[in-house]
This record gives C-alpha cells, sequence and structure tokens, in this order.
C-alpha cells in the first residue's frame, strides 16, 4: 500500500519535507502550536525538527512509530 501524501494546500496537513527516518513527538489528541516540532527526522546522520504551520489539535496521526517515509508523506492531521 502506498503512503497517503498530504495536500500542500491544506494548512492543517503535516507532511514529511524530505527522505528520511520520522519519529513523531506528539500523540493524537495533543494540542500544538503553530511552530512547535511534532517530529524528528533522520537523513544521513543529521536531524531535523518538523514543525506545525498552525495551532490546533492532532486528529490523526499516520506515522506513530519510526519509520522510513518519503518527502511529502502525510505526517500528522490538525483539527
Amino acid at each position: 500500500m502506498a503512503p497517503e501524501k498530504a495536500d500542500a494546500g491544506n494548512p492543517r496537513h503535516v507532511a514529511v519535507p524530505f527522505a528520511g527516518i520520522v519519529q513523531a513527538v506528539v500523540a493524537e489528541g495533543d494540542v500544538v502550536e503553530a511552530g512547535q516540532t511534532v517530529a524528528t527526522i533522520e537523513t544521513m546522520k543529521m536531524e531535523a525538527a518538523i514543525t506545525a504551520a498552525t495551532a490546533g489539535t492532532v486528529v490523526r496521526l499516520v506515522v506513530a512509530d519510526p519509520r522510513a517515509a518519503e518527502g511529502g508523506d502525510l505526517l500528522l492531521v490538525l483539527g
């Protein structure tokens, strides 16, 4: 099954920015602020933060466990 892709035009979709190993640091039901780190991504032994573009509640967490993901994959949905 192919990974679900984020809707780039939807600010409530948080996407994986580039290929790497993704680890969420939030859970469904968590309230997040704009700019808050919601996950980390590791690639080529470097780690970067993935942040929420807008405030909201995590209503769906697509990548809950550490796993490989590609750029554009849907990480989570804010409500």
